[in-house]
């Protein structure tokens, strides 16, 4: 867990960093989707790793300067936007990238349905097999001592 909080936290300081920078400029909108997209996701993996549960003090706390950092920062690309004249485009991006975690939790709940499933399937074949390997030789062994013994 703690390298994989530092590897978030790595991304969340170059999203960020470079969001900065093409904040400051303020030209060129198109170049902060792929850093925002980053620290969106980076934001979903933060609260990912802390609803596992086993962070340590060390991690939790990176965790939450972290989520302060992606804050400051998604308030700063907004700013920018806004100053720009695309306040709108804002909004759409910050709609789409709901809609993207939106889908990303519903395929993860399928996936998680499905391996459900498979298990459920898996313990009922297991069961068959326990069945036809012990009951039916000790039902045919039964009978075969019944027909014999008469």
């Amino acid at each position: 867990m703690i390298a994989e909080i530092s590897a978030i936290v790595a991304g969340v300081n170059m999203a960020s960093n470079a969001l900065k920078q093409a904040a400051a400029s303020a030209d060129d909108l198109s170049t902060i989707g792929s850093f925002l997209s980053k620290l969106g996701g980076a934001e979903v993996e933060l609260a990912r790793a802390q609803n596992q549960g086993g962070l340590n003090e060390a991690d939790a706390i990176k965790a939450a300067l972290a989520r302060k950092q992606i804050a400051e920062t998604m308030v700063a690309v907004k700013d920018a936007f806004v100053l720009s004249g695309n306040g709108a485009l804002y909004q759409e991006c910050m709609q789409e990238m709901a809609n993207a975690r939106k889908a990303k939790q519903e395929e993860l709940a399928r996936a998680a349905a499905k391996k459900k499933k498979l298990m459920t399937q898996i313990k009922q074949v297991a069961l068959i097999a326990l069945v036809c390997v012990f009951l039916v030789p000790a039902a045919v062994g039964a009978l075969l001592a019944w027909l014999t013994n008469r």
